[in-house]
């Protein structure tokens, strides 16, 4: 995806709500109440492309989003994690809902992880992506620590090497959630092949969604026929392959439209439709709207 979007409201609005003690620069801001996740102050209930990383602690309540349009259930205490360019949205939350935020820029979160020749770096990140939530008990919430680490390094008047302290610290914590999550789901009943064969679906429909829309381009790529595809979707989700298709591309589409300012045709270019047109009737087809008011109902 072009990495020149231009993303809106979540940083901007993260900002406004962190005092100078709760931060390091413009990379690390720390969040004692994480008011933003609630629907109805911050970002509704629309999709949203994020435009920064983040550790979600949830102290207390539960809440259910998606995540590249994967549902999830999360209840505390638990860590979300929630990475750069990824599209997040939210569809409930309890009203006892607790929780605090470590949120990363671009550029830090990029710093943990661009070491391409290094192979546990790059299974870190995979294993964050493929696996975004994690559940403790009291005595293993290395992330409520963490936090209090870092709140006390924003404190500090020493300003010396804190960003680096922070990095490390930032790595070895992550490090600690992928091992608390291997150790998690390998005490947990092995997937049926059927929600493998789903998975793997979800997997390279996040990476080609832009590219092709159709069954067949997906079967092809799991070595297996269009029909048998179809029927596995069908038992594990209750909708059809297609459908997924078509929900997992709108859902990319709302996100563009609601938090980039990208034109309704360089969106149209970016999902391969071949002309804005064909995009447009695409998209009100599934949605009811056009792209064009849909971005308007969402500003008013």
């Amino acid at each position: 995806m072009n990495t020149n979007i231009k993303q809106l409201k979540w940083r901007q609005q993260i900002e406004e709500m962190v005092p100078d003690n709760h931060r390091i620069g413009t990379d690390i801001l720390l969040i004692s109440d994480a008011n933003f996740i609630r629907a109805n102050r911050y970002i509704g209930n629309k999709p949203y492309k994020t435009d920064v990383s983040m550790a979600i602690i949830y102290d207390n309540g539960e809440a259910v989003f998606k995540i590249n349009m994967r549902e999830y259930h999360i209840k505390a205490p638990a860590v979300l994690i929630i990475m750069y360019g990824q599209t997040f949205e939210l569809i409930s939350y309890s009203d006892d809902l607790q929780c605090r935020a470590i949120v990363m820029s671009d550029s830090f979160t990029n710093q943990l992880f661009s070491n391409s020749d290094n192979s546990p770096i790059n299974q870190l990140y995979l294993s964050i992506l493929t696996n975004p939530i994690v559940c403790f008990n009291d005595e293993k919430n290395i992330f409520s620590q963490y936090y209090e680490l870092l709140l006390n390094i924003t404190r500090s008047p020493h300003s010396n090497y804190k960003i680096n302290t922070v990095h490390h610290l930032t790595l070895a914590m992550f490090y600690g959630y992928s091992h608390i999550k291997h150790s998690f789901m390998s005490n947990n009943a092995t997937p049926s092949r059927q929600e493998e064969i789903y998975s793997e679906f979800l997997k390279l429909l996040s990476q080609n969604y832009h590219i092709s829309r159709e069954v067949t381009f997906y079967a092809n790529r799991l070595c297996i026929t269009s029909k048998h595809l179809s029927r596995v979707i069908k038992d594990v989700s209750g909708k059809s392959a297609s459908n997924v298709i078509d929900e997992y591309v709108t859902t990319e589409c709302k996100a563009l439209l609601t938090s980039t300012t990208l034109t309704i045709q360089q969106i149209s270019n970016m999902l391969n439709f071949s002309t804005q047109s064909i995009f447009g009737k695409y998209f009100k087809r599934i949605i009811g709207v056009s792209p064009k008011e849909y971005r308007k109902l969402i500003n008013q």
